[in-house]
């Protein structure tokens, strides 16, 4: 099978063309070090089975997955940096938003939790429960503050974070977690996010790895790392996942 590769996580429909490009960009830079790099993009079907995939060039995926289903599984090659407000150098964080327009809280200068207990009352909408942005860090910051968290039975699961924002919009759910590279793509894109604002902030995090199959050796990874400093503003970090609090649930 040939080489595939996927950038999935902000690819959203209005996007399409600026992934579209930032994959040309990446994709002529793995040729130049001798990859041979698919033309486009694979788009649609079940992530995992693309994460997993021995055909796997390069992909784009969430730390959460990458501490759980596809630890010992995959290579992690390197986090690109992103430079929405709540980002850091190689780092996330995510928005805890609520229903009415208000004034956004600011983003805090540490990379500390800053969640009042009042903010998470009602129904929370979250995208799934293997997302580390849209519900995984709650749980955690949750434990770490002493605030309780709603039974999965309770919690609206919509599938994406867009989806969670017009939920909290529309009343079916009372906040939701976004990190903040989806909140501000949705403050420019999504209607729904005037009807809501930032009320809170979850804690720092390892942002969004790009990860290759184990069929990449070292000194493959040496060139694909290469290829992906001179395509996009991007790091190597030494920890690029949380250890998992939560229960293996591997297939």
């Amino acid at each position: 099978m040939p080489p595939i590769a996927t950038l999935p996580m902000y690819d959203w429909p209005e996007r399409r063309a600026e992934i579209d490009a930032r994959w040309a960009r990446l994709r002529d830079a793995l040729r130049a070090e001798g990859f041979d790099a698919p033309g486009q993009l694979t788009r649609g079907g079940d992530l995992p089975s693309l994460w997993l995939s021995p055909d796997l060039l390069i992909g784009e995926t969430c730390s959460q997955p990458l501490a759980t289903v596809l630890n010992g599984r995959v290579r992690y090659v390197a986090t690109p940096v992103h430079h929405a407000r709540g980002c850091g150098h190689g780092t996330y964080r995510s928005a805890v938003i609520r229903r009415y327009p208000g004034a956004d809280m600011p983003v805090p200068e540490s990379g500390a939790a800053v969640i009042a207990p009042e903010i998470l009352t009602g129904r929370l909408a979250a995208n799934e429960p293997g997302s580390m942005s849209g519900y995984v860090t709650l749980v955690y910051d949750c434990e770490d503050l002493g605030l309780p968290m709603p039974a999965q039975s309770e919690i609206l699961w919509t599938g994406a974070h867009r989806e969670s924002i017009r939920a909290v919009s529309e009343g079916r759910a009372d906040y939701a977690v976004i990190d903040c590279v989806s909140w501000d793509l949705a403050r420019q894109l999504e209607p729904a996010s005037s009807e809501v604002h930032v009320a809170g902030w979850a804690s720092s995090r390892p942002g969004l790895p790009l990860i290759t199959s184990l069929a990449t050796g070292d000194e493959e990874m040496k060139r694909m790392r290469r290829a992906v400093m001179a395509a996009m503003e991007a790091v190597v970090l030494d920890s690029p996942f949380l250890p998992s609090r939560l229960p293996d649930r591997r297939p």
